[in-house]
């Protein structure tokens, strides 16, 4: 019996191959899309690994977020630290607004690129190596240092760094784990802005729509430099689901600023009103009216930016700073 037990163990993720063929094609589709040439994928169940893509073996750490969250909480537990304590920065945030992504320059206030925050969290933390993706997603984990949100009804979960993407669905007990020879994996899909359903690798997961299939695609066409079939993809998107132009998406707005399509004025609107301190929605914005020409409007967008008080740590106060200084030369 025992052994039979062993031989069951050992053949479980096998068993779970057919569920996943699907997604292993899509991945793949994903893949060369993107342009990657070596994409590893597993996925783990209620703490046991059920699939993986063929012989592939995915050496990848865990992203960093999820890890920190996980050693200030047990450092939490021990009395050590307060989560609900200040952190580090920004000023007026606890620990647990960092924690939860829901800290920016104002307390309360979004933040959709958190990585400085978390930074500052590292002295508090310790810096002991991140353990391996696979093992880490093993076992359960707060939803502390990840990203959430909802689509299509179910609770996501997902962290990432350059070439790891995790997937968490929680109700499911599911997880996706993918590593990649490229950065392509998470920049293409611009996770920085905090919108899982923009990666195409994420949604071969989730399930496919065809709207976030065209808006994807044509993400990953500007992405390859290939802007002509870009707007070509977005322009059928705004066809067949002509409120994409008014639905709160800072990575809908920076497609259509970077494709200069009149629809950005009308996505700006709709993401600002929903987040008026998001500072990537700003920039995005100011880049679309200063191709325009529009050199005033830009300025005070990128302006709102560098003036925010408190002031913001994040990618774009550096980069509305360069813009302003070109604006100069009008």
């Amino acid at each position: 019996m025992r052994f039979l037990l062993a031989a069951l163990l050992a053949v479980w993720p096998l068993a779970g191959q057919g569920r996943f063929d699907r997604l292993q094609r899509d991945l793949k589709e994903a893949a060369g899309d993107l342009g990657i040439s070596d994409l590893r994928a597993a996925v783990v169940e209620s703490g046991r690994l059920v699939w993986k893509d063929g012989a592939a073996k995915i050496s990848a750490t865990a992203p960093e977020e999820p890890v920190l969250a996980e050693r200030l909480e047990r450092l939490a537990e021990r009395g050590r630290i307060s989560l609900d304590g200040p952190a580090p920065m920004p000023a007026g945030a606890t620990i647990r607004q960092v924690l939860a992504n829901t800290a920016d320059g104002t307390p309360g206030e979004e933040v959709l690129d958190n990585r400085a925050f978390f930074a500052a969290l590292k002295p508090v933390a310790g810096r002991d190596p991140s353990p391996d993706a696979v093992q880490f997603v093993e076992k359960p984990r707060d939803a502390l240092g990840w990203f959430q949100q909802d689509y299509v009804g179910e609770r996501v979960l997902w962290s990432y760094e350059s070439t790891v993407l995790l997937v968490k669905l929680p109700r499911k007990n599911l997880t996706l784990i993918v590593s990649a020879n490229s950065n392509a994996l998470t920049e293409a899909a611009r996770l920085e802005d905090g919108n899982i359903a923009r990666s195409t690798v994420a949604l071969a997961f989730l399930g496919r729509s065809e709207r976030d299939e065209l808006v994807d695609r044509a993400l990953v066409r500007l992405y390859r430099a290939q802007p002509e079939k870009s707007a070509a993809l977005a322009h059928l998107a705004l066809e067949k689901f002509p409120e994409l132009q008014s639905i709160d998406d800072v990575t809908l707005l920076y497609l259509f600023a970077q494709l200069r399509l009149p629809e950005t004025e009308a996505s700006a609107t709709a993401v600002i009103r929903e987040h008026p301190s998001l500072p990537t929605a700003w920039f995005y914005y100011g880049q679309y009216l200063e191709n325009s020409k529009r050199y005033r409007e830009a300025a005070a967008c990128f302006e709102k930016i560098t003036l925010h008080q408190p002031p913001w740590h994040h990618w774009t106060v550096a980069a509305a700073q360069k813009e302003l200084g070109y604006l100069k030369t009008y």
